[in-house]
């Protein structure tokens, strides 16, 4: 009786290890409809990992050594629990006080899109993964997503959304950003629940913007690090990053100003996300008031 017992119990734990789905091979749209797909994409976060990263041009010193990736599904899944679980909540920072943003350029896509498809503000958690890993932490309060990295190297989290074409535009702000800390939209992601591949438009606490295009495990940059009048500088400073992606061109908007484009079709479909890094502070915040897209524009 013992031995059929003891057998029983070793065929139970097998059965419930198979919640961790270490053979779920991904999510595009062809399966969105598939609601265990999308609450197990919803739980995953970025994981940072060792990449090759090319040399770029004289001066440029924010290139990182190290930047973030998704481990394999099962690792994961099984290493995270369920983020919506998290009992521990973070203490709150004091709300910071944007400044205006800047009048918006007669360029803004949003101007003429008419209604966005998609919008969130940030009064809860809905879309995104919520609680602590390794890397990054999120928490909703105050009407914002806040985002804070937990190491000194990039981190992300990514909602549920799958776009091919697309207009999105991003309100962000850091209470503690300095110099070089950096953060915004990660996009194209083909596969949400393993972020190991997408572009990572980006702008700099002291006023400059970059592409960078992440492909395991190359980080490249069609897009270098460039100084740009159209973002706001310093602490507590919100603005608008916008990208509109159709086939293979890539146009990019800060503050409703259109400050360059590029032709690159690696990537021509995925999910999306926030993401942040530190280069000053290892535990940089970015604070996201409002997420918003338009489809096939």
């Amino acid at each position: 009786m013992k031995k059929f017992t003891l057998f029983t119990l070793l065929f139970l734990a097998v059965i419930v290890s198979g919640c961790n789905f270490p053979g779920y091979e991904g999510y595009g749209p062809e399966d969105s409809d598939d609601s265990m797909a999308t609450e197990i994409s919803k739980i995953l976060t970025g994981t940072p990992g060792e990449v090759v990263i090319p040399t770029t041009s004289e001066g440029d010193d924010l290139e990182p050594t190290n930047t973030p990736i998704s481990e394999a599904t099962a690792t994961a899944i099984s290493d995270t629990a369920t983020p919506e679980e998290s009992t521990t909540t973070p203490a709150p920072t004091n709300t910071p006080t944007p400044t205006p943003t800047a009048t918006l350029s007669d360029t803004d896509p949003a101007l003429t899109l008419g209604e966005p498809d998609w919008v969130d503000t940030m009064n809860d958690g809905d879309n995104w993964p919520t609680g602590y890993n390794e890397y990054t932490s999120i928490d909703f309060d105050d009407g914002y997503l806040k985002l804070t990295a937990e190491v000194a190297i990039d981190g992300w989290r990514l909602s549920w959304s799958y776009l091919d074409d697309f207009y999105i535009e991003v309100k962000l702000q850091s209470p503690n950003c300095e110099g070089s800390d950096h953060f915004g939209l990660m996009f194209r992601v083909p596969v949400i629940h393993d972020a190991n591949k997408g572009y990572l438009f980006g702008i700099t606490c002291d006023g400059k913007y970059s592409l960078r295009l992440w492909n395991d495990p190359n980080m490249t940059f069609p897009i270098n690090w460039t100084a740009s009048d159209a973002i706001n500088i310093g602490k507590n400073t919100q603005n608008t990053i916008g990208v509109m992606a159709r086939d293979d061109t890539l146009t990019f908007y800060i503050n409703g100003q259109k400050v360059n484009e590029v032709k690159d079709g690696t990537f021509l479909e995925g999910g999306f996300g926030i993401f942040v890094g530190g280069s000053n502070n290892s535990d940089l915040s970015v604070w996201v008031d409002q997420i918003r897209y338009w489809e096939n524009p």
